[in-house]
């Protein structure tokens, strides 16, 4: 347990879709430094539709960022690792845990392709009843460990020696500590495999997906200690041998912990390379189109099941990848013409374009990789004169487009009657560094919106529940206030 000694701090490790981010948070709630680097893991060349990543990229990317936050914070003592990262990755591992292909993102589409008829998600949800699926608070997608786990059987595509899976962050924290991975019940759960209502495995969805439950990892309490830094760790770290290492949580839940106050008229809206809105809920509930997530409190591990919390959240809607798409478009165009411009020097211009104007009637549906619930939606304009398709409009639409989806699962969920929001709360690179959209999210709901004062929120709460579960601070409400008090840019 740690002592009360000021000169040591949390640190947090966020595994994220496109970086890796780490972030070093005081007692008293400030942060001592924080560090993202892009991990370019992306594999190329691969078929349309497939989104893969190469774990060693992403493990080393996270070894230097690590290293990098304790050199800057040599003057002071990390003491414990917290750990968050992309859900419903799949890794692949023999024996040994080393990976077998490469680590299948969220973002994968093999499953949704149709072929004789019908997808294979389509044959994969026909296996499953109906209760089993609504027991997992949501139910089998596109990019879960468990649909890709099928769709591997499908295709023909499980490697030899496959001996057992794990999302990359429980991975990655069982490289660290050289352990076999294991993993917590927001992870366990983005695999679209856990039972909330027997708080365990759920056996028909796993012999639905062609799988044994010896493959998957053990569920242990989000945030407890699951390990300690390995020597080799340390070495190529530069962080302490034998600090906690705690299991990981998934990245939406770290996020909320870190910003969403404990409030039922409040909401967040998380703009990364996806988006999501969350509310808290009052316990677990199943909604049709919905995810009822678990959501980690100062309660459970005291109290069981009387201390586990939920969350609603409206995921897998469009996001920073939305706006990102004009961007790639408006370049690419340029470079058919022989123009060259850089990613920054197109937003530059798309900013200036886009105030002082109005949408002119054009409106976008800026699905143009679909949706959880439809995956095969895509993106639409509507309303287009010979005036108002200039990026500038174009730029607008999107961002209003992606203001008018949150606030249509918003009021499609039946919260607005229920509970008003009063306040909207805004979190991640794509809200921070795009107030063009936080205004556009202001408008479209009609309150006060701030945007969360600390970057990297997701590793940050991940440093809090991992505070919170050593005795660095008493509870996550009193560790968000301090760390909201003070935000983050040392």
């Amino acid at each position: 347990m740690i002592v009360n000694d000021e000169t040591e701090l949390l640190a947090g490790l966020d595994l994220g879709t496109t970086s890796v981010s780490a972030v070093a948070i005081r007692r008293d709630g400030g942060t001592e430094h924080a560090v993202t680097r892009n991990h370019n893991a992306a594999v190329p060349g691969i078929s349309g539709g497939y989104a893969e990543q190469d774990p060693a990229r992403i493990l080393t990317t996270a070894r230097h960022v690590l290293r990098e936050l304790a050199t800057a914070c040599r003057s002071s003592r990390i003491v414990c690792l917290g750990m968050t990262g992309q859900m419903h990755s799949t890794v692949l591992l023999d024996k040994s845990c080393r990976p077998l292909t490469s680590v299948i993102t969220w973002q994968d589409r093999r499953a949704v392709v149709e072929s004789g008829g019908s997808t294979i998600l389509e044959r994969l949800l026909a296996r499953c009843s109906i209760e089993a699926l609504q027991n997992t608070g949501g139910r089998l997608a596109a990019g879960y460990l468990g649909t890709t786990m099928f769709a591997l059987q499908e295709l023909g595509q499980l490697p030899d020696r496959l001996h057992s899976v794990s999302l990359v962050a429980d991975w990655v924290a069982g490289q660290l500590t050289e352990q076999t991975p294991v993993t917590d019940r927001s992870h366990a759960a983005s695999s679209g495999l856990f039972d909330f209502r027997t708080d365990d495995w759920s056996d028909e969805l796993i012999r639905a997906t062609g799988m044994s439950r010896g493959m998957l990892p053990d569920v242990r309490e989000s945030g407890v200690p699951i390990g300690r830094l390995s020597a080799a760790a340390a070495a190529e770290t530069s962080l302490p041998s034998g600090i906690p290492v705690c299991n990981a949580i998934g990245d939406n839940q770290a996020a909320v912990l870190g910003c969403l106050p404990a409030s039922a008229d409040t909401i967040l809206i998380n703009i990364g390379t996806g988006g999501q809105i969350v509310w808290h809920a009052t316990g677990f509930c199943h909604h049709p189109w919905l995810d009822t997530r678990y959501l980690p409190s100062d309660r459970e591990l005291a109290d069981g099941e009387a201390g586990r919390q939920f969350m609603m959240v409206g995921a897998g809607l469009c996001g920073g990848d939305s706006l990102a798409w004009i961007n790639r478009v408006i370049r690419s165009w340029l470079s058919v013409f022989g123009v060259e411009r850089t990613d920054a020097e197109v937003w530059d211009s798309l900013t200036r374009q886009v105030c002082g104007i109005d949408a002119a009637g054009l409106v976008c549906e800026p699905f143009f990789r679909g949706t959880r619930r439809e995956p095969g939606r895509r993106g639409v304009f509507h309303g287009i004169t010979e005036e108002n398709f200039t990026p500038g409009h174009v730029a607008l639409s999107i961002l209003r487009g992606i203001a008018q989806s949150m606030h249509e699962v918003y009021t499609d969920s039946g919260r607005a009657v229920e509970c008003p929001v009063q306040n909207v709360v805004m979190s991640g690179n794509g809200s921070r560094r795009n107030p063009l959209l936080v205004e556009a999210v202001r408008q479209r709901f009609g309150v006060p919106v701030q945007v969360a004062r600390q970057s990297e929120e997701a590793a940050t709460g991940a440093a809090i529940l991992a505070g919170v579960r050593q005795g660095f601070w008493e509870s996550i409400d009193t560790a968000r206030r301090r760390v909201q008090e003070h935000g983050v840019e040392p």
